[in-house]
């Protein structure tokens, strides 16, 4: 008995190596090539690739922007995105001429996919003033013309803006955009460095019907002269720290104390300013991280309020690409963080867009920020690769960390793997923006 089946055995194992033999010898009618390439394949399905540049280019769609349409497979792409989110935070690149345009072309399919909400990365009163300085959104562009010629800062090296980000002409095309698509802005930020002139106007404004509106008019007065005497001071000298002296400054305080306390939007204007104010003095002292905590609180004041007429409201954010990482940023769980956390209480997707812009013009010639910036973007050249002088290119980041969670793909394995990581955890999306400029000036 025990010999049978040591003969037995003996067969069938004679019997594999026979079959292995017929296998490596081509008897199946394999040719050599096909065979090794039936090993080759079962050697990939054990092991996952590195990521290169084959692999990214399968992760990667291009589209171009002409008349407010996108056109190109990566069209496709972006639609999907916007269908399927419940928030979308937009990283952009600031004072970025195609970053205008691609938020403009936005509008049109955010809507169509019931986005009502343009939440931006301003102060909550100055989202207020763009709402009135895009009502009706055909003057849109004039009455930003007017606002910022008035309130400019010329004193400086380079021209500053009370309201950052709606400085050009394509800015104040998206916000025409954005209003005639009846879009609600939300400010999340706190007010700009030099916004305290308009504001102490807007102030003015709440009492404007006031018998006392005159004398309060001189006190304003007051305040505004008070203000541009600590500003002059800061430029003869840098250390000067004009907020921690304008914020206790008698006739700013004056000002402040004439309004009445049953005055909710001067009350509420007050408050963001000396809000916005400290955080300023403090920035020496981690106060980004109380300017982040704002933000949080201000985009939940907002959401908390749609949600009582909207079940699960959309919302757009604009807003800078550091802000929208949905890991730590800079010290702080930032808006993607915030946003992301939304979508997983309420089942449903945010997507958050990181962006770069390789290519900018500059006195009628192409500069490369590749090599300008060269410490900054060597670690992702993989995908810096990818980008096109003439066309947007969108990179599917979401895919590849599936596929990186899955084993399919691995980082490599040198000093790149930790900015490559951060990046596609971060974010579900990379876009490269094709050849770029400044915005034009809306302004005399």
């Amino acid at each position: 008995m025990i010999s049978q089946i040591k003969t037995k055995s003996l067969n069938v194992l004679t019997m594999k190596n026979f079959i292995i033999l017929l296998l490596l010898t081509g008897l199946f009618s394999c040719t050599d090539k096909q065979a090794n390439n039936q090993l080759k394949s079962l050697k990939e399905t054990n092991r996952a690739i590195e990521l290169n540049l084959e692999y990214l280019e399968k992760h990667t769609a291009y589209f171009t922007i002409n008349n407010n349409i996108f056109e190109g497979k990566g069209k496709e792409v972006v639609e999907n995105f916007i269908n399927e989110s419940q928030f979308i935070v937009y990283g952009e690149m600031h004072d970025s001429q195609q970053t205008s345009i691609i938020t403009k072309a936005f509008i049109p399919l955010l809507k169509q996919a019931g986005f009502d909400y343009f939440a931006l990365e301003v102060g909550p009163t100055s989202a207020q003033v763009l709402t009135k300085l895009s009502t009706p959104a055909k003057k849109t562009i004039e009455n930003l013309h007017t606002f910022n010629t008035k309130y400019a800062i010329t004193e400086l090296d380079e021209v500053d803006y009370p309201i950052p980000f709606f400085t050009g002409i394509s800015d104040a095309e998206f916000l025409q955009e954005a209003s005639a698509n009846e879009m609600e802005f939300w400010g999340i930020d706190q007010e700009y460095y030099f916004a305290s002139f308009f504001l102490l106007d807007e102030l003015l404004e709440t009492i404007i019907s006031n018998p006392n509106f005159s004398e309060m008019k001189i006190l304003k007065e007051k305040a505004n002269q008070a203000m541009i005497k600590h500003f002059m001071k800061e430029l003869a000298d840098d250390n000067y720290e004009t907020y921690k002296n304008i914020i206790k400054d008698n006739h700013v305080v004056h000002f402040f104390n004439s309004f009445k306390k049953t005055n909710t939007r001067a009350q509420q204007i007050i408050d963001d300013l000396q809000t916005s104010w400290d955080i300023y003095i403090r920035w020496r002292d981690d106060s980004h991280v109380d300017r982040i905590s704002y933000m949080r609180n201000n985009y939940m004041k907002h959401y908390n309020k749609a949600s009582e007429t909207k079940k699960l409201p959309k919302v757009f954010t604009k807003i800078g690409s550091l802000h929208a990482s949905k890991l730590i940023s800079n010290g702080a769980f930032d808006i993607g963080c915030l946003t992301e956390e939304l979508a997983q209480k309420n089942g449903t997707y945010g997507t958050s867009i990181n962006t770069w812009k390789p290519y900018e013009l500059e006195n009628d010639s192409i500069v490369n920020n590749l090599e300008r910036y060269k410490r900054s973007f060597k670690r992702y050249k993989l995908f810096t690769d990818l980008s096109k002088q003439d066309k947007w290119t969108i990179i599917n980041l979401k895919d590849i960390r599936k596929d990186l969670k899955k084993g399919v793909v691995v980082l490599p394995i040198n000093g790149d793997y930790h900015r490559l990581k951060k990046l596609i955890e971060s974010y579900d999306y990379q876009i490269i923006l094709p050849v770029d400029e400044d915005v034009k000036p809306n302004r005399s």
